[in-house]
């Protein structure tokens, strides 16, 4: 009778594992997007207080549309941008000056070429398991990815002394979007779309590799730093 409404779920709650003849793999639930989180959160605790405002932006809901009060497609992380301007003592033209020089990583996983489903992807370029962060493009612009982008985060990558891969939808087979072009339709900021390279991706477990972790650690403790 203390209870007066409650929200369920039903989670997989077997611990992560390590698997493979090396255990190069990591084996768990929702690597899509905490991997991410993760590495965000411990490149932004790694990295050195600088010139640049460093922002790890994290939203709910994502999976389900980001239309929510805590998704992406709130004018949440707007509004907080604008207000630390102002508490700094700038004005709205600063706020939008700001934004004009701000460089946005959309991070979140990547499909990786399956040895099973070879024809899913396009010909010309398959990310492999333990080959680096993936940059994600798309003519249809479900990712933000443009030229100038993919050179940014490339370049990132070099100097963090990762190797980086490129993903392109298969043209004739829609594809996934990501937080990156919501977030661009609200604040007009530069941004890329990237992800570490998985299997499985929405499954109950998935599966990626060790390695590209610790790669993507790396390239956006360098990000934060630049």
């Amino acid at each position: 009778d203390a209870i007066i409404d409650f929200d369920l779920y039903l989670y997989d709650t077997q611990p992560a594992t390590l698997v493979g003849l090396h255990q190069e793999f990591l084996s768990c639930g929702r690597l899509d997007d905490l991997a991410m989180v993760h590495a965000g959160l411990q490149a932004l605790l790694q990295s050195q207080p600088g010139e640049m405002t460093q922002v790890l932006a994290v939203f709910d809901n994502e999976e389900t549309g980001s239309g929510t009060k805590q998704g992406a497609a709130s004018p949440i992380l707007k509004n907080l941008l604008e207000r630390i301007v102002l508490a700094q003592g700038g004005t709205m033209e600063d706020a939008y000056r700001c934004l004009e020089k701000s460089f946005m990583v959309s991070a979140d996983m990547a499909h990786a070429l399956h040895p099973n489903y070879v024809e899913k992807h396009d010909p010309t370029n398959h990310p492999k398991m333990g080959g680096g962060p993936v940059i994600k493009i798309n003519a249809n612009q479900k990712y933000v990815t443009d030229a100038d982008s993919a050179a940014v985060f490339a370049e990132i990558c070099r100097r963090a002394q990762v190797p980086c891969q490129y993903f392109v939808n298969h043209s004739d087979m829609a594809g996934g979007s990501t937080l990156g072009n919501i977030l661009t339709a609200q604040m007009p900021i530069r941004g890329v779309d990237m992800g570490n390279p998985m299997w499985a991706m929405h499954s109950v477990r998935e599966t990626m590799a060790v390695v590209d972790h610790e790669y993507v650690c790396k390239a956006f403790t360098t990000f934060y730093n630049i």
